[in-house]
């Protein structure tokens, strides 16, 4: 992609971060955390935000709003895990992951959805999991959010279709993150068993899957597309 505004959820680290260094070659990039972290670009716009409170959310996108007229696409790739069976799993954890990996991603697709209902034109590509298919124990309340929004960005699609706005999803495997270590820790082989490729997610294939669902926006749009061989 190029010359496009591309404002993406969680993208001080892991996937995020490397989505938003890639494009920001070409593109004008925004993110929303918490904090920038040390390793953003200082040519990515950086607007402080916590994604489990509204809001905080409502305040960063009316910033967003004054600062970039047109978005051309979101990318909602923050998520948070908690991974415990559901009897011992604190309160505040399930209401943390509703929060910040379903409740979040609605909240600012609104916000981004009615500006590309102005424009007639836009892409939002919700990042997904792997993890409904795979039934792992620990996982169900992530899994339900996962679930949550691929059902929430189809019917959005519906919404959006004759407006030139569509919604599609990538269901991922596994990529190297601080929410993978702090899972799994130095034993990735724990993770890797449970894909039927065995590896994780490439960068350039995740690029490549995001970019053409924003290259071909006149019909495909509401497919989730799954990585890892699940």
């Amino acid at each position: 992609m190029k010359h496009k505004t591309i404002l993406i959820t969680g993208a001080t680290r892991g996937l995020g971060l490397a989505l938003a260094r890639h494009w920001a070659q070409d593109n004008r990039v925004i993110t929303l955390a918490r904090s920038p972290g040390e390793q953003l670009d200082p040519a990515i716009a950086f607007y402080p935000c916590d994604l489990a409170d509204e809001e905080s959310i409502q305040q960063a996108m009316r910033a967003i709003g004054k600062d970039f007229p047109v978005i051309d696409v979101l990318v909602n790739n923050a998520a948070i895990l908690t991974s415990l069976p559901l009897g011992v799993m604190k309160n505040s954890d399930i209401s943390a992951m509703v929060a910040v990996n379903l409740t979040a991603p609605m909240l600012i697709s609104k916000a981004i959805f009615r500006k590309m209902i102005q424009s007639k034109a836009g892409q939002i590509v919700n990042i997904l999991s792997m993890a409904p298919k795979l039934n792992v124990v620990g996982d169900s309340v992530y899994s339900a959010t996962k679930s949550g929004l691929e059902a929430f960005s189809r019917v959005l699609n519906k919404e959006g279709h004759r407006f030139g706005v569509h919604v599609n999803n990538i269901g991922l495997s596994a990529f190297p993150s601080g929410m993978l270590d702090q899972i799994v820790g130095d034993n990735k082989d724990k993770v890797l068993g449970l894909i039927p490729h065995g590896q994780f997610a490439p960068l350039d294939e995740v690029i490549a899957a995001i970019e053409f669902f924003a290259a071909n926006s006149k019909d495909i749009g509401g497919q989730t597309l799954y990585f890892g061989g699940v």
